[in-house]
């Protein structure tokens, strides 16, 4: 049996990109999502980036 202490070291490891945020979803189009796939990879961006910085411009954005 592994010790509480190995199982948290395990749970770190295994996850090295663990997010830092909690996970959202929402619905969007395959062909949508993979197009912005392509194009923020080809910027060398995640995808999670643009589509922080577009929802950071709208709450910003006046009404």
């Amino acid at each position: 049996m592994y010790t509480p202490q190995v199982m948290d070291l395990w749970h770190h490891w295994s996850m090295p990109n663990q997010p830092k945020t909690p996970h959202k979803s929402f619905r969007i189009p395959p062909e949508l999502y993979s197009a912005a796939q392509a194009k923020a990879a080809r910027q060398g961006r995640t995808l999670t980036d643009v589509v922080k910085e577009l929802l950071q411009s709208y709450v910003d954005s006046t009404d």
